[in-house]
């Protein structure tokens, strides 16, 4: 059987072969900011992987993933920070301390108490908001799914899914007033919209986004996985769609509305027939 500590300083050995003086050129003139955009690309092939329940490759992408950290501690070695043992022994330090029922005597009722216990070990850590913790640079809509999930922790949340699907549809109906109501685009009045009035329909549409991102907890659902998911599955609709219109030598731009909706319900059957 593997032994893990040894498997692991054979990585963070291979690392500093790497950045060492007869190393590789390129991995040493590499610096934070310039592996962070490999990071970010290898989180979302981890993610890939995990979507298509490709377990072979999910393996080798979480040690690409696992890889970054090394090089990233690696890094700051070099510059006198800090370790790869500091990374480890920080991360296992929080574990324990955020998890009393486990290592301690605290006792809970459910995983909702943990995560409950959870904000309130967090601001007792020196966090000044539950909120804190969510990266600013977090795609919109996984940043809109967290920050309900953490204020749902202090009880500042809808009471079930029958609530916040009524709130879909509330804010629905106000981004449909605010078109209605605002001058879209040109008016009877001949005037064009204002900044004030487009500000108004994004608000509003935003609040459409930021709800339907919560509805995502209610349903057991994560909303960037599914409009990942439901984008993949546009993209192979619509290259059927192309590939029709090819074969039937037409101009895309010359087809009527009803003929896309035509090519689009074949796109659909052909997909579901390709599954069954």
């Amino acid at each position: 059987m593997p032994n893990t500590g040894n498997a692991f300083e054979k990585l963070v050995g291979v690392m500093e072969r790497l950045r060492g003086p007869n190393g590789c050129p390129w991995d040493k003139e590499q610096t934070y900011k310039d592996i962070a955009p490999h990071t970010l690309e290898e989180v979302h092939e981890v993610l890939d992987a995990i979507d298509r329940k490709d377990f072979d490759g999910l393996k080798e992408e979480l040690g690409d993933l696992l890889l970054q950290i090394i090089f990233y501690a690696q890094i700051a070695k070099e510059d006198k920070r800090f370790s790869i043992d500091d990374v480890i022994d920080a991360i296992s330090r929080k574990l324990i301390h955020r998890h009393p029922h486990v290592f301690g005597d605290r006792k809970v009722k459910g995983s909702s108490e943990v995560l409950q216990r959870w904000e309130e070990l967090k601001l007792k850590e020196g966090k000044k908001s539950v909120l804190g913790g969510v990266p600013r640079t977090l795609p919109a809509l996984l940043k809109a799914y967290r920050l309900g999930e953490k204020a749902s922790r202090v009880g500042f949340d809808w009471e079930d899914a029958e609530g916040i699907l009524n709130k879909v549809e509330e804010e629905a109906r106000e981004l449909h007033e605010a078109r209605k109501t605002l001058d879209v685009g040109r008016g009877t009045s001949g005037k064009r919209r204002s900044a004030s009035d487009d500000r108004r329909i994004e608000e509003e549409y935003g609040d459409l986004l930021f709800t339907l991102a919560n509805l995502g907890r209610f349903l057991g659902i994560d909303p960037e996985s599914a409009l990942r998911k439901t984008t993949e599955r546009f993209i192979e609709r619509f290259k059927f769609m192309e590939d029709e219109i090819n074969k039937q030598k037409k101009d895309m731009q010359s087809l009527s509305p009803k003929q896309w909706d035509e090519l689009w319900e074949k796109a659909k059957s052909e997909a579901q027939n390709s599954k069954s």
